[in-house]
């Protein structure tokens, strides 16, 4: 199967259509299944590309086409590394920018000497961000996204004295929100219903424990914060560079009735970590705040599927407050998956014949190219064409890249339901593995299953 790989940072998915125009071209040149990444060509822990990797090892993928070389990474080690893997599970690489041979020593030469180039350029680029970061640091510089009650005002931190829906301005209410958390005993969940009830503000309540400790709001100015929230060490922090919010003596307050709330409601406390594997954990969704739920454990053995934000936040954020057994529905999908399997076997060769002369899409398509080629050539007409024909190509090439992944999701159910017997011994942290290949998402709501989506 030839598979493409596409990649931007993020940066360059901001200025325009890059990943998009890499996708069309690598579709041109026949990629039926796609792995795209926005991500730094500099990590290694890039998921479709890691992704792509593993099933190259499965003997899954013949050909990989990509666009340059520095789309497949922007480390000279990373790019032999993954030539050599290419090479080791005979997967051909296909670079369209620069056609070489990677089987041939002059090839191979070529690529390396093209993954040094992109090395180079990637590191002039840091050395200029870092120049340019560096300077934003030396003139205290207010962040672009200011924590709420802050405002930027000539590029520095200044109280935000837009007048909110409350008559109160958002400076104001910030000040009130600290008030309240410091007072009698509130907890941050009480504080983000407060939040909520009396200004229609949303706040989770690590998000609000993430603001109070926020150095913007005691004055300072604070760098390298993203990445090391739970490490400030690592912060550079510029202090009194604008009116502060909290004084000192407040934001004492504020960490010890955080660190006095760990202990007295057991917040992070007690974690188990060496869980027993859960099926369906990370799959079941909220049907009234979308949230992911989580499974819960009774001393009698059952387990029941909550919403975690419910549980968190309570029912002013989410009315789904009933627990559903997770037996319930794994019976629920297990159905669901039976019936699937039925379908897929008693689906013949005929059907699928005449879907695809059926397709409406792709018809309306050749028919349009029909008309197109009735009319007098000129340069608008002839780019009308070339356009259609590619749509038209995107459209088979979806169809053959739905099949194909369609054909290993259809072999696990086979597999499993094809013998029920089989499939009822399994244990939970198998079931596990294959719920994660075959079922997309359940959603639950008060007890009650409201929807299965599988995978195929």
């Amino acid at each position: 199967m030839r598979v493409g790989y596409v990649r931007v940072s993020t940066r360059e998915q901001d200025e325009g259509n890059a990943l998009e125009q890499q996708t069309a071209r690598v579709e041109k040149a026949g990629a039926v299944l796609i792995f795209s990444d926005v991500e730094s060509g500099r990590s290694d822990k890039r998921k479709e590309f890691n992704k792509m990797l593993a099933m190259c090892k499965q003997g899954k993928i013949s050909e990989v086409v990509i666009t340059r070389i520095d789309r497949l990474a922007r480390s000279v080690i990373t790019i032999h590394r993954t030539l050599v893997s290419l090479e080791e599970y005979k997967v051909k690489l296909i670079v369209l920018d620069a056609p070489v041979d990677t089987s041939s020593p002059f090839g191979w030469f070529s690529v390396n000497q093209m993954a040094g180039l992109a090395e180079f350029e990637s590191r002039l680029l840091s050395e200029r961000i870092r120049h340019g970061l560096n300077y934003f640091r030396e003139q205290k510089k207010a962040s672009p996204r200011p924590p709420f009650g802050y405002g930027r005002v000539d590029e520095k931190y200044a109280p935000d004295m837009t007048l909110h829906e409350s008559g109160k301005t958002n400076w104001v209410i910030a000040s009130s929100i600290i008030d309240y958390f410091l007072s009698g005993n509130a907890t941050l969940r009480s504080t983000a219903k407060y939040v909520l009830d009396n200004y229609g503000l949303s706040w989770t309540a690590p998000g609000l424990r993430y603001w109070m400790t926020n150095p913007v709001l005691q004055g300072n100015t604070a760098y390298n914060v993203h990445g090391n929230i739970n490490n400030p060490q690592a912060w550079e922090i510029y202090e009194n560079t604008h009116e502060a919010l909290i004084s000192k003596e407040k934001y004492k307050l504020i960490l010890k009735k955080l660190e006095d709330n760990k202990t007295k409601y057991s917040y992070g406390n007690n974690k188990n970590t060496n869980k027993e594997p859960v099926p369906l954990v990370g799959q079941i969704i909220c049907g009234d705040c979308g949230y992911k739920c989580f499974c819960l454990k009774r001393k009698w053995k059952t387990y029941r599927i909550r919403c975690k934000k419910h549980e968190n936040l309570g029912e002013s954020f989410c009315k789904n407050k009933v627990s559903t057994y997770l037996e319930d529905i794994m019976c629920a999908v297990d159905t669901a998956l039976v019936a699937r399997y039925k379908e897929i076997q008693n689906y013949t060769l005929a059907n699928i014949s005449s879907n695809e002369e059926d397709d409406p899409e792709l018809i309306a398509r050749q028919e349009q190219l029909k008309s197109l080629r009735l009319l007098p050539q000129n340069p608008i007409i002839q780019n009308a064409i070339e356009q259609t024909l590619l749509e038209i190509q995107v459209f088979k090439q979806r169809e053959v890249a739905a099949k194909q992944v369609s054909s290993e999701l259809i072999k696990a159910l086979t597999t499993c339901f094809d013998d029920i017997g089989y499939w009822n011994e399994l244990s939970w942290r198998d079931k596990q593995a294959i719920y994660k290949e075959l079922v997309n998402y359940v959603k639950v709501l008060n007890g009650e299953i409201v929807e299965i989506i599988l995978l195929l």
